[in-house]
């Protein structure tokens, strides 16, 4: 059945990080990232996060892709609508079940990198971006990718993402060029993870 897009409210954020958890377990660099354990409540302790840094920040907004049929949320997206500069690097804390090294050189890298091409402008940020693993190939990816598309071109903003190697095609598809590249200790690099990430920007149209 088609999909549509609708604006995600904080009632929608138990299936929000559902979609997230469900997404990551089929990334490679997951093990490398979080490999476990985690305490019974960090889905929920991820979900007030999210909360948390709506509440606080209006330039983020939630959308998500339903399902007309079944009414299920099938992917969403986070775009960050960033019409004058803010301060990007923020206090990060990782929690029980991360490996700590790895995410302060890969989370941290990407701020810091972030900050350094885009800190004093405005742009739109598409931040996150999931998709059920089980509803892929749909199409919802690019409908979410769209949404903020026609934002920025209505605003006259450039649009910015980091992307892994897995999505870096489908992001080229709608315009986005890589600008810069983070590349992280050999060391991380086993197994079928490739833990390279592209800074990727999409002019003014």
């Amino acid at each position: 059945m088609p999909l549509i897009l609708q604006e995600a409210v904080e009632a929608d954020v138990p299936r929000l990080v559902e979609i997230e958890r469900d997404a990551y377990a089929t990334n490679a660099m997951s093990p490398i990232l979080f490999p476990g354990p985690f305490p019974p409540d960090a889905l929920e302790k991820r979900g007030e996060g999210l909360i948390k840094q709506r509440r606080a920040d209006p330039s983020i907004r939630w959308v998500k892709a339903v399902d007309m049929e079944t009414r299920d949320i099938v992917a969403f997206a986070k775009w960050d609508i960033i019409e004058k500069p803010k301060e990007i690097v923020r206090s990060r804390v990782f929690g029980p079940g991360c490996n700590v090294e790895a995410c302060e050189e890969f989370f941290g890298g990407i701020a810091r990198k972030r900050k350094e091409l885009m800190g004093d402008k405005a742009y739109c940020l598409l931040d996150l971006l999931q998709t059920e693993p089980k509803h892929q190939g749909r199409g919802a990816g690019s409908m979410l990718i769209k949404w903020g598309l026609d934002i920025a071109d209505e605003l006259n903003l450039p649009a910015y993402l980091e992307s892994s190697p897995a999505g870096h095609r489908l992001y080229q598809k709608f315009g986005f060029k890589d600008i810069d590249e983070l590349k992280m200790s050999p060391k991380w690099n086993y197994g079928t993870a490739d833990p390279n990430i592209y800074f990727m920007l999409r002019d003014v149209r």
